[in-house]
């Protein structure tokens, strides 16, 4: 049998590129065998039709770092796999211009059990939103605005 090595992966996209879900779940299972976790937890972020004051958002700029936010992408899948019962992570957050209902951030987990590949989860979505240098700008009928990720 290979012994093949599983790498966690932290991926920036533009919004024109060909990633989605199911490809986001491709590369998480690569290299695993199905009896190699129990429980797989995906979260995809969509950008809201209404700004947090309540105007309707025309479109989001989010614009990247991106020689620093490809490291820190990368070093926090990396982080996030080394969690006990975790298997493998892949993240992958889009730049450029979004309008409502499109995916911007894509997260998968693979762990031994729910309970892990969870608290995994819930993790990476806030060290996303702390941590990584990718900046919102919402365009709406009030105008321009910065918005925390």
């Amino acid at each position: 049998m290979d012994c093949v090595t599983i790498v966690p992966t932290g991926l920036l996209a533009k919004r024109e590129d060909d990633v989605d879900l199911p490809k986001i779940i491709g590369i998480l299972k690569g290299g695993l065998a199905s009896t190699d976790y129990g429980a797989i937890v995906t979260f995809t972020g969509v950008v809201r039709g209404m700004t947090a004051g309540g105007s309707p958002v025309d479109h989001l700029d989010y614009e990247v770092y991106e020689e620093v936010a490809r490291e820190s992408i990368q070093r926090m899948a990396e982080s996030l796999a080394a969690a006990e019962g975790v298997k493998n992570v892949v993240i992958c957050h889009k730049h450029g211009a979004f309008s409502p209902g499109e995916e911007v951030l894509y997260v998968a987990i693979a762990a031994d059990h729910s309970g892990a590949a969870l608290d995994a989860l819930r993790l990476a979505v806030s060290r996303i939103k702390r941590e990584l240098p990718i900046w919102k700008k919402e365009h709406s009928s009030d105008g321009s605005r910065w918005a925390s990720l």
